[in-house]
């Protein structure tokens, strides 16, 4: 069985040694769609982790997908944050 998923991709983000950052993101999430985020890291060696990610609806009921990046690494990190969304909305 296959099925069509949607992928979106954001810019650059920086963490320096040790970081944490809290994003949040916009893109068509919805409570009918499966979607989750993932990044890997422009410059190696490095990590980068998702310590935890979850979404809720703003005051004008758009739903926005936070992510708690998180540098466990002992030099600066470059990243693009991905996302994953099945099945496909278009």
């Amino acid at each position: 069985m296959s099925v069509e998923v949607d992928y979106g991709q954001w810019g650059t983000l920086t963490l320096a040694a040790g970081q944490d950052a809290w994003y949040w993101y916009t893109w068509g999430f919805d409570e009918n769609h499966w979607a989750r985020m993932d990044a890997s890291p422009d410059n190696w060696p490095a990590s980068i982790w998702i310590v935890e990610q979850w979404a809720e609806k703003d005051l004008n009921g758009v739903t926005k997908r936070w992510v708690h990046w998180k540098n466990n690494g002992s030099t600066p990190v470059s990243f693009r944050p991905r996302v994953i969304q099945a099945p496909s909305r278009w």
